[in-house]
């Protein structure tokens, strides 16, 4: 592990009546608050308005999602690296700027190509940039209780899709889509962007500061492992870097793709749009409830074991919309979908960090946030195909279905990377 030849001091952290940890938590927590304006449960709920008033069509508005999604998680890698060598402070407040200009840009958006170039700004600034910094940081900070702080971080993204959706949704109703974008990049610029200046910073060893926010380890001395120290070439050499990036890219297809489909399965399934708002939030409940369960359980439990518990529970998400209809088994839907997404957030915001260390933990996830984006990307595109070539998303699901019951599988037959000496 690196080690700081010099103490910095900083008067904020110095002047903090708690422990620097807990800002840094809650500031990472906001972090992923802040990036529903470009998650599919924020996009999702724009998806019908702007198609409707651009005049095309949903399967090219997913087409442009999932090229906008590719192309906003190019540079991933490269703000990973960015965030090992300057700090998530200022890779934050960059990015932050940014999403706050990508929501307005989506307010002039007036063509099919504008909307395109537009989710790429949207998706890349949320996904590709603040999810990534806001989950590092916490990473960075948080090392014996990593499972828990950043299962409880994950919980600004499942309180995010609760409150934004509903939110949206009335900023539609009032100002109609694109001045709830003005609205959005406002709130981005007056909140997120001065808590990332302020707050954000880099690892508590560099201030002298103790790890987990001072709290004793949760495992006790003898049992606790020396921290590993991968560099990105070594991460990228082992199965469970892969199982990760598996576990990542399906939950985000699949999620993605019935999220952003979500008001149209619904209403195949006989729910009327302000039922399926609801199911919504249920889904966001479920998904924070599960996130800090699995957190607790990872400070306890490999990352690689608690994988088929997340892919048993999108295979069920996948399969119910296929067996039937009606209220109970879109709320079923809900509690699964809600439950894959929660456990998959807390395995992949702790789960590299775990298994790798801190070192080049940017680089590691850069390279990781590829894989997961383009799951997201990606997994439009078939459930798109599916209603174009057979009338519904039943091929789809099915085939998501058996996905995921593979990778679930896959998770016995990983090992846990051999450790690995760290660098001069």
């Amino acid at each position: 592990m690196k080690s700081d030849s010099a103490t910095v001091r900083s008067r904020l952290i110095d002047a903090s009546p708690v422990h620097y940890g807990w800002v840094i938590l809650a500031a990472g927590t906001f972090g992923s608050f802040m990036t529903l304006p470009g998650q599919t449960a924020g996009v999702s709920v724009f998806f019908d308005p702007v198609t409707a008033d651009l005049g095309i069509s949903h399967t090219w508005a997913s087409v442009a999602y999932a090229a906008g999604t590719l192309a906003g998680i190019l540079p991933a890698p490269v703000i990973g690296r960015w965030i090992d060598r300057r700090g998530p402070r200022l890779t934050a407040t960059i990015i932050a700027a940014g999403l706050a200009l990508a929501c307005a840009y989506m307010a002039f958006v007036q063509s099919g190509l504008m909307l395109l170039l537009g989710f790429a700004l949207l998706r890349g600034a949320a996904i590709g940039g603040l999810s990534l910094v806001s989950q590092q940081v916490v990473n960075l900070w948080f090392v014996q209780r990593r499972g828990i702080a950043a299962a409880a971080a994950s919980l600004g993204l499942a309180a995010g899709s609760m409150v934004f959706p509903q939110a949206i949704d009335f900023l539609i109703t009032l100002y109609g889509w694109r001045g709830a974008y003005l609205a959005l990049a406002l709130l981005v610029a007056l909140t997120i962007l001065p808590v990332a200046a302020l707050l954000f910073r880099e690892r508590p060893e560099k201030f002298g500061v103790t790890t987990d926010a001072g709290l004793p380890p949760a495992v006790k001395k003898s049992q606790a492992q020396e921290e590993p120290s991968f560099t990105r070439q070594q991460a990228l050499r082992t199965g469970v870097f892969w199982l990760l990036c598996a576990l990542g890219f399906l939950t985000n297809a699949v999620g993605t793709a019935l999220l952003l489909n979500h008001f149209s399965i619904m209403q195949t399934a006989g729910i009327a749009r302000a039922d399926a708002l609801n199911i919504l939030a249920l889904y966001a409940g479920v998904q924070a409830v599960v996130t800090l369960g699995t957190g607790t359980l990872l400070d306890r439990y490999e990352p690689r074991r608690l994988v088929p518990l997340a892919m048993l529970m999108l295979a069920a998400a996948s399969a119910l919309p296929v067996l039937g209809g009606g209220s109970a088994a879109s709320l079923l839907y809900a509690l699964c979908l809600g439950g894959a997404y929660g456990a998959q957030q807390a395995i992949g915001a702790a789960g590299y960090a775990q298994y790798f260390g801190r070192d080049h933990l940017g680089a590691i996830r850069g390279a990781s946030f590829v894989f997961g984006i383009g799951g997201a990307a990606f997994g439009p595109l078939p459930f798109a195909a599916s209603v174009d070539w057979t009338g519904s998303y039943s091929v789809a699901l099915v085939c998501s279905c058996v996905l995921c019951l593979v990778c679930g599988a896959a998770s016995f037959a990983v090992r846990r990377p051999a450790p690995q000496e760290r660098p001069s």
